[in-house]
């Protein structure tokens, strides 16, 4: 288990603006233990020579390696639209051509920033979270950003009553800005052997992640000095043991970018909260008060 704290522009005006901040990403994913495809194409970081343009992406492929049920984590890096709008985009699957391309069983691809923005700008750093192990991975870019550049993604393996990670399954969550005040903010499953429950879209007013979140129109939901935090349940046909790698809090009830822990599965969990960008609306209601993301930094 290991975290890491850095800050990164917002930027892709430039290569090596562009690849601070995705390769970093992938500096982590080496870091916490998981390894590469053989697939052809992956980005070369030493010899590519542009950012991407344009609604276009480089990509690589990851495999966990904790030993336990093969998947497939394809990490795109580029542009939503224009040539500076940094984006990241998500598929998981059981296997690929290869050649990059997701085949079997296939989560995605999600698109985790689903809007136009501004990139804040080519020289201001923002606060970039990573936390994660050989089976798990949970990374939350530009946390204090402006202009909802916010994005997320964790990925996590089923879990057994005891918090045991396991081979039945793997999840996703994202959350990024997704324009017209539509939500960017969803979870999925794949199921190893059976495939991929209907999951929850992004870019969807009604979509969220499967977390419990009390509104109170703005008020405090602490009680007898406790603040209720969930984690998420994945679905797959049934709603199933809770995640650790990310939940949620009411956003009023946490200091933004303070971490603080828990107990789960009786083991302390330390999360990292944020109700900025629409980081605030990670529940799966239209609530009163915003809610705020919290990402597994442990």
């Amino acid at each position: 288990m290991a975290t890491q704290q850095l800050q990164l522009v917002c930027d892709s005006s430039t290569l090596a603006n562009f690849k601070q901040w995705a390769q970093a990403i992938s500096a982590w994913f080496a870091a916490c233990g998981w390894t590469q495809s053989g697939d052809t194409g992956q980005v070369n970081w030493s010899s590519i020579g542009t950012p991407p343009g344009s609604a276009a992406y480089v990509y690589e492929i990851w495999k966990p390696g904790d030993g336990l049920a093969s998947y497939y984590l394809k990490v795109e890096y580029g542009n939503f639209s224009g040539t500076n709008c940094p984006t990241l985009r998500i598929t998981v699957s059981t296997s690929t051509n290869s050649a990059g391309v997701a085949t079997g069983y296939i989560l995605g691809p999600i698109t985790v920033n689903g809007a136009t923005y501004t990139a804040p700008g080519a020289s201001t750093q923002y606060e970039c979270d990573f936390s994660g192990d050989a089976g798990r991975m949970g990374i939350m870019m530009w946390r204090n950003g402006v202009n909802t550049c916010q994005q997320f993604f964790a990925v996590e393996r089923s879990l057994s009553s005891s918090g045991t990670p396991t081979s039945t399954y793997v999840s996703l969550w994202v959350c990024g800005d997704a324009a017209s005040n539509l939500r960017c903010s969803c979870q999925g499953s794949l199921v190893f052997g059976v495939g991929v429950p209907p999951y929850t879209q992004a870019a969807n007013s009604a979509g969220g992640w499967m977390v419990r979140v009390q509104s109170l129109s703005g008020a405090t939901t602490a009680f007898n000095g406790q603040v209720p935090f969930d984690t998420c349940a994945p679905v797959v046909g049934y709603y199933d043991y809770p995640c650790t790698v990310c939940g949620a809090a009411a956003g009023v009830d946490v200091v933004e970018g303070v971490p603080f822990s828990v107990t789960l599965y009786g083991a302390t969990r330390t999360y990292m909260p944020s109700k900025l960008g629409y980081f605030c609306d990670v529940n799966p209601y239209n609530l009163g008060s915003p809610s705020a993301l919290c990402m597994r930094y442990d």
